[in-house]
């Protein structure tokens, strides 16, 4: 489920830190920590990969202005928020029915709207296609034995498509308890990513973590569609990393 928030600054000298994933991390986990506590501590696990469902985009704001590493916010914000499994959307929506204020860094937002997006696909069918647009960049790495620091893949290298496939269907196997078959496959391309433009170097708790924006192409299985919708391609979702906006989609087959 795909969850629209706006928002309103208390503060008419809004200004939030700009590496702020981590506050709306943390508004997210605290919806949890009640009903669903193993969520932050264990999560959804194959093997050594540990998935949490969840991921959020970057926030908007119309006449945002970067002063001094902070961001002045004069309007209203948006941002989204996309959940899978059970019972999370539930739980999320009964927190924004009860609790309406959102807080990043110092600042205090009055949620004005929150409402639910339709899904592009249900997952049953055999193969669809789409383009998608980044609306938080998308990191794809590997951290390879006895190196300190992982190596990040950007949208001109090969690994990437290869890391972003393999992870839908590490998630796939993360929610549904058995491996992919062999028909449960996508193959993804780039439609128009600006080698100037494409990198994000975000720091996220102090730690440099590169991501890359750009508009690719879909085409494969619609639960791995479904699961890109909810979850977020490549990692690091939770931490505001892979979520995406689907355009012109097409259904190609039914199962």
């Amino acid at each position: 489920m795909r969850i629209k928030i706006e928002a309103i600054p208390l503060n008419s000298d809004c200004r939030i830190p700009i590496q702020y994933n981590s506050s709306i991390q943390g508004y997210i986990y605290r919806m949890f920590e009640n009903t669903m506590p193993e969520l932050h501590d264990n999560g959804y696990k194959v093997g050594n990969k540990t998935f949490k469902h969840f991921c959020f985009s970057r926030i908007t704001s119309k006449g945002m202005k970067f002063i001094n590493g902070t961001i002045k916010i004069s309007n209203p914000i948006y941002f989204d928020m996309s959940f899978f499994i059970d019972p999370m959307p539930n739980i999320v929506i009964k927190h924004l029915i009860r609790e309406r204020i959102l807080r990043i860094g110092n600042e205090e937002f009055a949620i004005r709207n929150a409402y639910a997006s339709s899904e592009p696909f249900t997952g049953d069918e055999e193969e669809v296609a789409f383009d998608f647009q980044t609306s938080s960049p998308i990191c794809t790495y590997k951290t390879r034995e006895n190196e300190e620091y992982p190596t990040y893949y950007s949208p001109f290298e090969p690994e990437f498509y290869e890391l972003l496939k393999n992870n839908l269907k590490l998630k796939y196997e993360s929610i549904f308890g058995e491996e992919p078959s062999e028909d449960l496959d996508c193959f993804i391309v780039p439609v128009n990513v600006d080698p100037k433009r494409t990198l994000a170097k975000v720091y996220y708790k102090r730690t440099p973590i590169e991501a890359y924006s750009g508009k690719f192409h879909f085409k494969g299985s619609g639960k791995l569609a479904q699961i890109a919708f909810n979850t977020g391609f490549g990692s690091k979702n939770p931490q505001g990393f892979g979520l995406v906006n689907f355009s012109n989609c097409k259904i190609l087959s039914e199962l």
